[in-house]
């Protein structure tokens, strides 16, 4: 039941709609493209401003790489609670397959066209206009809010865990909504604990062994690592996982998943393995996978015609107990065991993998409010196949975190014609009222 005080604060949202949804065109008009270094600062300082203006006094605290801001509005509350975003994109690129230029945001059919649109600029601001919307309809919010944003969420967050450490009391709180969540398109929204984490690296052969292509040899290499039916078959890959309980396997039993809707957004008529209901939600949501990013070879030499180097870039989303370092380990033993000992392995960045629990305060104050704003109940996870930095920051810290957003199956984050279904949004910022006033006042 939403009370009068929250109904008084939905209304002004829906009456200033129009200004923020001119906020969000505002950011995402800016490029911010962390992996180019495009556009960071300016992001950074918008989204400081902003901050600023909500009461927050915005920061930026500098890194080695681009920097975090940071606020913090302190109305001597019991419980605070830290809104984690980031403000950084991926590249736009290939531009040739977008509609209307990437930031250009262009409004079709109910949805921001724009990169950056649903990750994470929409969700971030989602929390920042309720967090106005709060204030200015009932002058003081419930808990005390923490403002953080970060700009290298896109290449792996490689100083979160130094920002954390050098600044303790800085991410300190009862609570951290972390970043983007997804919605099912006309189906539920999607509540979630947990991620994969994601392991990047490069194999490469930097000459011909025995005459033969580095091309080829990579291609022999890779088919020793996964079969035509999709199970990686690195040398004792299982052996670290983490097995799964009963419990946390009945979110996966409960939670519907639209089979067809899936199939048809992605053009295929079955999935892998022709796996379906039970199966296939376990492949999804419990498996590790490895995807090939792009195949990439050096000129060609002139005498023998072939390339004279060769590269594969990959990555594994990984499940719970697969560490970076012990995976490393295990692909540099498998490819020894199997003859390719000549290739070179080249690390990436990496994230690990979080199996959250649906039991905190601040979960059951995002989970019980659902249903009021987007009339039905959520689809809760512990994990979902997605991956970010989170996983690090809650292990460290112990600081249960909830992922919910503005994103939906429709939004194409990180492709061309990204997008956010603008009513999402409004209702996004909508939930982070209620759960700001649950997050006040739930007791265990």
């Amino acid at each position: 039941m939403v009370n009068e005080d929250a109904k008084k604060v939905w209304a002004y949202i829906d009456e200033h709609k129009d200004e923020y949804i001119e906020l969000l065109k505002k950011f995402c008009a800016q490029p911010s493209v962390s992996a180019q270094n495009w556009g960071m600062r300016e992001m950074a300082e918008l989204v400081r401003d902003t901050v600023t203006e909500l009461g927050g006094n915005g920061t930026l605290i500098e890194t080695e790489g681009n920097p975090f801001v940071y606020g913090m509005i302190d109305n001597g509350a019991k419980r605070t609670l830290t809104l984690y975003n980031h403000y950084d994109v991926v590249p736009p690129e290939p531009y040739e397959l977008w509609n209307t230029p990437p930031f250009e945001p262009t409004i079709v059919d109910g949805r921001l066209v724009a990169r950056g649109s649903s990750d994470n600029k929409g969700s971030l601001l989602s929390r920042y206009i309720a967090v106005d919307a709060y204030q200015k309809v009932l002058g003081k919010l419930p808990i005390n809010i923490k403002f953080l944003a970060e700009g290298e969420e896109e290449i792996g967050s490689p100083h979160l865990m130094d920002f954390i450490r050098d600044n303790p009391d800085k991410i300190q709180s009862d609570g951290i909504v972390w970043e983007g969540g997804s919605k099912v398109v006309n189906g539920p929204l999607i509540v979630h604990m947990g991620v994969k984490g994601v392991t990047t690296f490069e194999i490469k052969c930097n000459h011909a062994k025995d005459g033969a292509s580095p091309v080829w040899r990579l291609i022999w290499a890779l088919n020793s690592m996964k079969n035509s039916d999709d199970y990686i078959t690195i040398d004792n890959f299982e052996d670290l996982i983490a097995p799964v309980s009963e419990y946390e396997r009945s979110f996966i039993v409960n939670n519907d998943y639209d089979e067809e809707g899936t199939k048809k957004m992605n053009g295929i008529d079955h999935f892998v393995r022709n796996l379906t209901g039970l199966a296939l939600k376990e492949k999804l949501y419990l498996e590790p996978s490895m995807n090939i990013q792009g195949l990439f070879f050096d000129e060609i030499d002139e005498a023998t015609g072939m390339p004279k180097s060769a590269t594969v870039k990959m990555d594994i989303r990984t499940v719970p107990n697969q560490e970076p370092d012990q995976l490393m380990k295990q692909l540099r033993d498998h490819l020894n065991a199997h003859g390719f000992e000549d290739l070179e392995i080249i690390e990436g960045h990496s994230t690990l993998a979080y199996r959250g629990k649906p039991d905190s305060l601040l979960a059951k104050a995002v989970i019980k409010n659902v249903e009021d704003v987007y009339g039905m109940a959520p689809a809760v996870h512990l994990m979902v196949p997605g991956s970010c930095g989170m996983a690090r920051v809650v292990k460290a810290t112990g600081i249960p975190i909830v992922h919910y957003g503005c994103m939906d199956e429709a939004s194409r984050a990180h492709a061309p014609n990204e997008s956010l279904d603008l009513d999402h949004f409004i209702k996004g910022a909508k939930l982070s009222v209620l759960v700001f006033q649950d997050f006040a006042t739930l007791e265990n």
